[in-house]
């Protein structure tokens, strides 16, 4: 990824996941918001549907949020001219695999071996 082109569309591509994922969490923030006065009413059946919604909404929060993290670390490695390199080897990340996901930390062969040492 050393041509500046392919760096600018790698980071438009990024900031466009970033503005999806904080405009969901805020669709989302605003529907637990209206949510929260429908509570109080209703059977134990209607509470139990809520709560699950909510631990629901509450799992895919904090999986945007995780991803956008690795999106604002990505942006920062192509300011800080660090970007597409692995942070395991040292190696430069294959192109494929940042079009593919942009925020990609570790080329195929280091994040292989990350898997092989979790199981």
């Amino acid at each position: 990824m050393k041509d500046q082109r392919d760096l600018e569309k790698i980071k438009e591509m990024l900031l466009r996941e970033k503005g999806k994922i904080l405009s969901k969490l805020q669709r989302n923030k605003e529907e637990e918001q209206n949510n929260r006065g429908r509570q109080a009413v209703g059977d134990d059946a209607d509470h139990a549907v809520a709560l699950e919604e909510e631990k629901l909404r509450s799992s895919l929060t904090a999986m945007e949020i995780q991803r956008l993290r690795a999106i604002d670390g990505a942006l920062q490695r192509i300011e800080n001219g660090t970007y597409g390199y692995c942070e395991e080897c040292g190696e430069p990340i294959e192109e494929g695999r940042l079009l593919a996901k942009p925020f990609a930390v570790l080329c195929v062969r280091c994040q292989e071996e990350r898997e092989k040492k979790r199981f």
